[in-house]
């Protein structure tokens, strides 16, 4: 214990509460920025409500009280299963976060095998084409849309923001479109595409998670789709944009615990050397001043003093206000996922009009090959935004009712879970207590909405955007 009150009796640039994706990659940024930076959780693991389960914490967490059988499950030792699964765009944030702050050193990535989408038009699962080959073979179009399609695709792979003259369109024409005042609506009208056409390639592609791209401005949806264009060919050998760690997700918030040592931070979990607990339930409560600013988080009766505090929202029910539930199904599957190609790591996303709804549908899949799964096993997770009131239905209930699209891709099934969470975000962005709050994770199997709040959060706390560079011994 006397090593926890001299921790806390030094002053701190920033003290962090959770060890959650996002809250790891902050006291990252900040460490790498120069930073001072304590970190706690009040649980005695890492990864807060992202933390990766072995199979017997994964049985624990939905009540099982049988225990795990390997003739049933194959080796019981090698799932490691995200709570929070989120694959990684190549070309994105992130993979600039962990090349920036050096985390990239300490973790093994492998690409992803496949991106699909559920089309309405063919009712089933396609392949997001990732090649002009896979589009001449893709049977999400007709031969003519092809055509349209490979013109779009080469036409927004060339646009440049600030150069009107990349904006020129249309091989006769020579129309010069006005990205920068258009919406999303007008834009699509102008290129004629077919809505199976345009409903893939903003929910797949441009990843909005329902239909408010038309009236979002034609230059951001052009930049999202680029985005996914240069991910297919951020490394070699890519069949989908993505990536995924082996070991899971997990092995980012000890990646960035190293970090921290390196930078002179500190990680600090809810043991002491024996193991025993030394946060209390009324602990890592957050002192402020008389003019209402934090100056130190509280444990007991030490105050590690700091002017600010970065933490999720669990930390804080006083500062947070919901904004709606995620409903997800985890499911133990001995076979891949029916139309996926046999892939053994994919996402394949429902748009949410194919199927009904008003939000997207997230199919997460990842196996042996990423290391969370025993060979010939996957772990499947499923999961959406509810979109109805659910009083007094069980998790199961609600899942049927919401993911029933999906759900009927996963059988049969060896083992499901079911499980409905609140989401939140702050009530105030932290400017004035400098009590910097992040939002719950959403339903998304990607971390562009992840880390987009990240990258808020840092301009918020540190007052300028996050210049990336290609490592932390960059000039």
């Amino acid at each position: 214990m006397d090593d926890w009150r001299s921790a806390f009796a030094e002053e701190w640039d920033a003290v962090v509460l959770g060890t959650g994706m996002k809250e790891c990659l902050l006291s990252g940024l900040l460490s790498v920025a120069g930073k001072k930076v304590l970190h706690l959780d009040r649980n005695n693991y890492y990864g807060g409500a992202s933390a990766s389960l072995d199979i017997n914490q994964l049985f624990t967490k939905f009540g099982i009280a049988e225990k795990p059988s390997e003739a049933e499950l194959g080796k019981l030792r090698d799932y490691s299963v995200d709570m929070v699964p989120k694959f990684i765009m190549a070309g994105g944030q992130l993979v600039k976060v962990l090349v920036h702050t050096g985390v990239a050193n300490y973790m093994e990535f492998k690409p992803v095998d496949g991106s699909f989408v559920f089309s309405r038009k063919v009712g089933k699962v396609c392949k997001v084409p990732a090649t002009p080959t896979d589009a001449m073979k893709s049977s999400l179009m007709g031969m003519m849309e092809k055509t349209r399609m490979a013109q779009f695709t080469h036409w927004v792979a060339g646009v440049v923001a600030d150069d009107p003259k990349t904006w020129v369109a249309g091989a006769l024409s020579k129309t010069t479109l006005k990205v920068d005042e258009m919406t999303g609506a007008e834009f699509f009208k102008y290129w004629k595409l077919e809505p199976a056409t345009i409903e893939f390639l903003t929910h797949s592609c441009a990843l909005y998670r329902d239909d408010s791209y038309l009236s979002k401005p034609a230059m951001e949806i052009i930049s999202r789709m680029q985005l996914y264009l240069n991910s297919m060919t951020a490394f070699a050998g890519m069949t989908s944009p993505y990536l995924y760690p082996l070991y899971g997700l997990g092995e980012l918030p000890q990646a960035f615990a190293r970090l921290a040592a390196v930078h002179g931070g500190t990680y600090m979990l809810n043991r002491d050397l024996e193991g025993e607990p030394v946060f209390g339930p009324d602990d890592l409560k957050v002192e402020y001043t008389a003019d209402g600013e934090c100056e130190g988080v509280r444990v007991k009766d030490v105050v590690a003093r700091t002017k600010i505090v970065v933490g999720d929202p669990s930390y804080f029910p006083e500062k947070r206000k919901e904004k709606g539930s995620v409903v997800r199904a985890i499911a133990l599957l001995d076979h891949a996922i029916p139309g996926t190609q046999e892939a053994g790591s994919h996402q394949v996303i429902f748009p949410g009009g194919t199927v009904g709804r008003k939000n997207d549908l997230y199919l997460f899949c990842c196996g042996s090959g990423h290391k969370v799964a025993p060979a010939g096993k996957f772990l499947a997770f499923l999961s959406t935004t509810v979109e109805d009131e659910s009083p007094d239905m069980t998790p199961q209930q609600v899942a049927q009712r919401e993911l029933a699209a999906g759900l009927q891709l996963l059988t049969p099934v060896t083992r499901i879970f079911y499980d409905v969470y609140d989401m939140f975000e702050p009530t105030e962005d932290g400017t004035k207590d400098k009590v910097f709050i992040s939002e719950s994770f959403d339903p998304t199997s990607h971390f562009e909405t992840a880390i987009s709040d990240v990258m808020r959060m840092y301009k918020r706390i540190t007052g300028k955007e996050l210049e990336l560079t290609s490592g932390p011994n960059a000039a």
